[in-house]
């Protein structure tokens, strides 16, 4: 369900994906500028169990025969697609999930305003639906499709932000891992005003540096239960379960295809 008050707040009521991609190519094309987009895969696929199709205003751009236009689960046309490049941040649900209920319950949902945890807006299916998708083309596979764990990111930052930048094609600095400078700051906090409440750790923070224990060890299902169990209850652990469970698969399938640092 769509809150119009929302979406007139957000200053974007009368966008579409046609009037968002000619902005986007406009500082790509006109302005020579490599441009980096933060974005959420269920915003361009097809919701699940729903027939595949196209955007109304990213019509005109479709080359796809019909025929072969049901492999791809976007609402983007490929000629489209073939555009960018694409890189994917998965996250371990057992911990994306619990943290992702915390935003919908008190006190934090004062903050986020988010007051349903909706298990539509989780993704992982959605990223691998078009991952699979990207991955059909062998001959582009390296050069336009990127995955990242956030779990080898947190260990090693330095080696998986290089590794990025050589498969990216971007010189690779150390300054990448930080970004205490006021400018940064006010920078980050404006950017993600209208996100308050989600992202404040992140916000806050003034650099990337490997945790101090690598490799996170989530323990057994009993153990993490008992643990969402002590902070959200009975039916909060119950529902994070589910949700975790709905998920687990997907994400060790996307996980086979992580980005790994080179060996030092």
């Amino acid at each position: 369900m769509h809150n119009a008050a929302a979406i007139r707040y957000s200053g974007f009521e009368k966008s579409t994906y046609d009037v968002v991609l000619r902005n986007i190519l406009d500082h790509v094309e006109n302005r020579n500028k490599r441009v980096f987009i933060k974005d959420i895969a269920y915003h361009i696929v097809t919701p699940i169990h729903t027939p595949v199709t196209i955007a109304p205003s990213l019509r005109q751009y479709d080359t796809t025969p019909s025929d072969t236009r049901i492999s791809n689960p976007a609402v983007v046309p490929s000629s489209v697609l073939s555009k960018f490049q694409f890189t994917f941040l998965i996250r371990d649900p057992r911990t994306a999930i619990s943290s992702l209920y915390r935003c919908t319950v008190p006190p934090l949902n004062e903050k986020t305003g988010m007051h349903m945890f909706l298990t539509s807006e989780i993704g992982y299916r959605e990223m691998r639906l078009l991952l699979e998708y990207l991955y059909q083309d062998d001959a582009q596979r390296k050069e336009k499709v990127c995955l990242i764990d956030a779990d080898d990111l947190l260990d090693d930052p330095a080696g998986i932000v290089e590794a990025y930048c050589e498969r990216v094609n971007l010189p690779f600095s150390e300054d990448m891992l930080n970004w205490g400078s006021d400018e940064d700051q006010t920078r980050a906090k404006k950017a993600f005003a209208k996100y308050y409440g989600y992202h404040e750790d992140a916000i806050e923070s003034t650099g990337l540096k490997p945790r101090l224990h690598p490799g996170k060890h989530y323990g057994s299902a009993e153990e993490e239960d008992e643990k969402w169990r002590s902070k959200y209850g009975e039916e909060g652990a119950r529902k994070i379960r589910e949700v975790v469970d709905t998920n687990i698969a997907d994400y060790e399938y996307l996980k086979q295809f992580a980005l790994k640092a080179s060996p030092k």
